[in-house]
């Protein structure tokens, strides 16, 4: 018989960094979840018996002390051993600098398990967490306090050495300049930022704050204004009719793309051109008018 208890949190009031629920689940034979996608962070930790986890292309098999890392908007699968099945525990979190955190203590998409042999300790704090369920900020407080306690088990004395805040800069400043040149060089084949994201090898949700904090727009809005930008281009030198400027520059849908071209100029696609075409022949007249000698017209 399956047993689970959970917590959900309503009405926070930290924000930065926070804890939206926890809970204890001892599983059934072949009791599995998903494939799906989470909107936050979740940790499951694995009290007794095995399971796997499946994120992406990777499947781990993963026994009691172990944990695996779910991140938001990623695709994941997780079911129990038939023969063995698992009892955990889990929290899940979010918030600005939930994916800054995760990177400093040395977590990121590649590295998304962890070990702790204490299973005592991890059952404890989570079963704390359940019993303070009463909505009030001191109690939040309380909670998150264990929510910091919880993740702190997760780190080795490893992990809390390597992280160099110039390296993390680096990283950072590599991920952006692998986006861009991705995005530069497939944006007519109607990229997704997901399809960025999985190139670069970094979450969705780690990818937004990468471009947020770096150039103040998410991959998304800088993926759109780089297709705009180009579609100007070819309105502007080339005779391609708008439909054929729209696919070259990723959009499928022609009224989807004079639809955010308007958006984005203040004019349709149409109406650019022909502005530009003939600020280009007014400029043009008056550069050949400079040329002609004095007196002649």
């Amino acid at each position: 018989m399956e047993q689970s208890f959970v917590l959900q949190l309503t009405n926070r009031q930290i924000q930065d960094f926070y804890l939206c629920f926890c809970g204890y689940e001892k599983c059934e034979r072949y009791q599995s979840f998903g494939p799906a996608v989470r909107p936050n962070y979740v940790v499951h930790y694995i009290l007794e018996g095995e399971g796997d986890y499946v994120v992406e292309e990777r499947r781990y098999h993963l026994k009691a002390g172990q944990g695996f890392i779910i991140e938001p908007n990623t695709v994941t699968f997780y079911k129990a051993c038939p023969e063995n099945p698992w009892t955990y525990v889990w929290v899940g979190f979010s918030g600005p600098r939930a994916p800054e955190y995760l990177y400093r203590l040395g977590y990121n998409h590649n590295h998304l398990i962890f070990g702790n042999p204490d299973q005592e300790r991890m059952k404890k704090l989570v079963f704390e967490m359940l019993r303070h369920n009463k909505n009030s900020l001191r109690n939040e407080f309380y909670l998150h306090g264990l929510l910091y306690e919880f993740i702190s088990c997760m780190i080795s004395e490893e992990q809390t050495q390597q992280y160099d805040p110039d390296c993390h800069r680096e990283n950072v400043n590599r991920y952006l300049r692998e986006a861009v040149a991705y995005i530069q060089q497939h944006f007519s084949e109607g990229l997704q930022v997901g399809a960025i994201a999985g190139q670069v090898a970094v979450s969705r949700v780690y990818l937004y704050q990468i471009f947020n904090e770096t150039l103040g727009v998410s991959p998304k809005e800088y993926l759109t204004n780089f297709c705009i930008t180009r579609a100007t281009e070819l309105l502007t030198l080339s005779q391609q009719p708008v439909e054929q400027v729209a696919e070259s520059c990723g959009f499928k849908n022609p009224a989807a793309f004079s639809a955010i071209f308007k958006r984005r100029m203040g004019v349709t696609p149409t109406e650019y051109r022909s502005s530009v075409s003939a600020a280009y022949r007014e400029r043009l007249q008056k550069e050949l008018q400079s040329l002609l000698p004095a007196g002649e017209e």
